[in-house]
């Protein structure tokens, strides 16, 4: 087995996009849903936008604004809220989420949940602060107040039970493999309505499809003894052969992958041309980064560097053991990494959505690593589309008039580094 990747925690302060951005793809997984956040005017301005939202549009999710005034008798103003969504929306759960503002100013909302909740329509309270949970990590908490309502599976039902939010085409082909493979399947959790939760108990094997899912992962363990599998997350054609894999060899199947992932890989070579030898820098805030690091790096690029807020030992051992070699950084500094990327002049940056622009704005290749959590990336079906997020960039890049070897400088964009930075056009 290969030496497992070491890395250093760093304590910097992440620019991370807000812990409720979940609710965009979670509300249209959970098809039966609403959504209620507890915020403000700025959580109500950051959705509308983040989100798109149409004029026309029905989405089932809604901001309860509070103000300071509010909040010693939020109580009636919700239940009524409450009432409303029930009656006019007819969801067979409805989320309670928590912003910034009631969790700074200590205010209790789970009672309030539990004081609303009824056996017809529970609802479910879900911290999802800015200030504790990356915007993908929110799902996790989502998932972790449905346990409850998923059905105990007796100990000979042994089934899997696929972990992460997906869109229907994904969850399909993942069905479809399944199937192919001879491996039975209890459902997806979270699942497309909420009386579809599929049940757990000690048989089940836990197959997560998202690295930011530990907490709801450990939970299922210890609360209904289910067998969470250990393997890579399927991204790209190393992570799905690992994936599917492993996942057989917990019902005694043995599987040879080989030839589906060379045949994946020569789908895809025009891209892996492209990437191979380039340096890449990822400096996001999506808890993908390690499978994406893992997959850039078997595609042929080199990876200078690998940060995300959170790294779990246990849950991302798979892809740490892959990394090794890699400079690994949890929670960065970002000052430092300005320093780094100045000095070792990466050919991409895979940066979160606060900072990308800045960057491409000072002659830096950079890309959104926002874009990986909207699209369907996983399995098979969606390796395409995973190596052409990191293409795009690079060909539009490259399509652009040349500027010569005129240096970028980039000044002032770090705090107590008065010294100006060079930074070359690639």
């Amino acid at each position: 087995m290969p030496p497992k990747a070491q890395f250093t925690r760093e304590d910097g302060i992440y620019h991370s996009f807000c812990g409720l951005v979940s609710v965009g793809w979670l509300y249209q997984k959970i098809k039966d849903s609403f959504f209620l956040i507890l915020g403000t005017h700025t959580c109500a301005h950051l959705l509308q936008n983040t989100m798109g939202v149409m004029i026309f549009a029905r989405p089932r999710f809604a901001i309860s604004l509070l103000e300071e005034a509010d909040l010693s008798s939020a109580q009636p103003a919700i239940a009524d809220q409450i009432a409303e969504i029930t009656r006019e929306h007819h969801p067979s759960v409805i989320f309670l989420l928590s912003s910034c503002t009631p969790e700074v100013m200590k205010v209790e909302f789970e009672g309030l949940a539990q004081s609303v909740s009824t056996p017809e329509v529970p609802v479910l309270f879900v911290p999802a602060s800015g200030l504790d949970f990356t915007f993908s990590q929110s799902e996790d908490s989502v998932l972790q107040a449905l346990i409850p309502f998923c059905p105990e599976a007796p100990p000979d039902d042994k089934r899997v039970v696929f972990l992460g939010s997906v869109n229907d085409a994904i969850a399909d082909d993942f069905l479809f493999e399944a199937s192919r493979l001879g491996i039975p399947v209890a459902g997806f959790l979270p699942a497309n309505h909420f009386h579809e939760l599929p049940p757990i108990g000690p048989g089940t094997i836990i197959a997560p499809l998202q690295p930011f899912l530990a907490k709801v992962a450990n939970q299922l363990t210890n609360d209904r003894g289910a067998t969470v599998m250990s393997s890579l997350f399927p991204f790209g054609p190393d992570g799905c052969r690992a994936f599917w894999e492993d996942l057989a060899a917990h019902f005694d199947l043995k599987v040879d992958l080989s030839e589906r992932e060379a045949a994946s890989w020569a789908r895809i070579k025009e891209h892996t041309d492209l990437l191979k030898g380039k340096k890449v820098f990822l400096s996001a805030d999506t808890l993908l980064e390690l499978p994406l690091a893992r997959f850039i790096r078997a595609a042929g690029a080199e990876v200078l560097e690998c940060s995300t807020p959170y790294i779990n030992r246990r849950f991302h051992a798979r892809e740490l053991a892959l990394l090794d070699g890699v400079r690994l950084v949890e929670q960065a500094n970002f000052e430092r990494q300005l320093r780094s990327i100045a000095e070792e002049q990466p050919d991409l940056v895979i940066s979160n959505i606060i900072t990308a622009n800045p960057l491409i704005g000072h002659g830096v290749v950079a890309k959104w690593g926002t874009e990986f959590i909207f699209s369907p990336i996983h399995g098979w079906a969606g390796v395409n589309t995973l190596v052409s997020l990191f293409t795009r960039a690079l060909r539009r890049h490259a399509r652009l008039d040349p500027l010569g070897n005129d240096p970028v400088w980039m000044a002032g964009v770090m705090p107590g580094a008065p010294e100006i930075i060079p930074l070359t056009r690639g």
